[in-house]
């Protein structure tokens, strides 16, 4: 059965939504989220039971993307040790979250990512998400050995190689899939790849979209001058992306296809409506026109923190 045709958007609206959601009731609801407010996607964690629903969001023209983890996968790392990375006695390694990863620098582990990415676009899903693309970055580092990383070629490197192959071979098959990548939000402020491989300017060039996540929560103490950052949701957004601008001004790159991570949950200050909409502030304020997506891990979004859809608009 042909499925119903790709909705098109121009300025992405989303919440992220689990597997375990998708899969649930409980779907429903943000379903009727998407048709009643401004918001015109999802970001779901792929799973290949997924079918019926990306069918369903597409005759809804709500726009579908797989959110698909790369290198930090328990699931992977132990179906395949061999291309796990691992302590000095050969067992696996684990981050300081008790996770396992995959050698970035593998090219099975590569493989392994990209055929999870051609199920997601044979499904239906109109953008790739691909998160945790890049090298462990907590727990005790030293104690790590890489199968197949040869410590000699940079991670940035290895980590760049990574996305010119995934975009290449998935535009090639599927020409109108969108590839994205979610970075850490500290990339904005700091002109390196912060010891994981992340090269903000330069993969912003292979992605078609990036998506820092600054959640105001995730940044330190001092920070923009603020004892608690995540108290402060606009300046944090605001400051973090004017200082992106710099960076990559300073690369002369265009800062122009970015998609930031908004915050809607608790961590660093009780989130109101009023705290998750003034990130969007922040953004649009900052001269970003393809929109953001809010993460709440526990996907229970308020109706309030959404303008309401306007029925003279053309959803598609």
């Amino acid at each position: 059965m042909e499925l119903p045709e790709m909705p098109t958007i121009t300025e992405l609206k989303a919440v992220y939504v689990t597997s375990n959601t998708a899969l649930s009731p409980a779907i429903d609801n943000i379903i009727n989220l998407v048709k009643e407010t401004e918001l015109n996607s999802l970001v779901i964690d792929f799973d290949s039971r997924l079918e019926k629903l990306v069918r369903r969001l597409r005759f809804a023209g709500i726009f579908p993307v797989a959110r698909i983890l790369a290198f930090q996968h328990d699931g992977r790392a132990l179906a395949h040790p061999e291309l796990a990375i691992k302590i000095a006695n050969g067992n696996l390694w684990r981050d300081s979250g008790g996770r396992f990863w995959l050698d970035p620098a593998s090219v099975e582990a590569q493989k392994i990512v990209l055929e999870e990415a051609r199920r997601a676009a044979k499904m239906g899903f109109g953008e790739i998400n691909l998160d945790y693309i890049r090298f462990p970055s907590d727990g005790k580092l030293e104690n790590t050995t890489y199968p197949f990383w040869d410590k000699k070629t940079s991670r940035s490197e290895v980590i760049n190689n990574f996305a010119n192959y995934i975009t290449k071979n998935l535009k090639k098959e599927f020409p109108d899939i969108k590839v994205s990548a979610d970075l850490f939000g500290y990339l904005l402020l700091r002109d390196n790849d912060l010891g994981i491989g992340q090269s903000i300017t330069e993969l912003s060039q292979v992605f078609d979209y990036i998506y820092p996540m600054v959640y105001p929560s995730h940044y330190d103490s001092g920070n923009f001058n603020f004892t608690n950052p995540g108290e402060h949701p606009y300046e944090v957004v605001f400051q973090s992306l004017e200082s992106g601008k710099k960076i990559f001004e300073k690369h002369q790159t265009p800062f122009k296809n970015i998609r930031p991570w908004i915050q809607d949950f608790h961590m660093g200050a009780f989130y109101t409506p009023e705290m998750v909409r003034l990130q969007m502030k922040a953004a649009t304020d900052a001269g970003l026109t393809n929109g953001w997506a809010v993460w709440n891990p526990n996907n229970k979004y308020r109706k309030e923190i959404f303008l309401p859809k306007l029925s003279t608009v053309d959803d598609k």
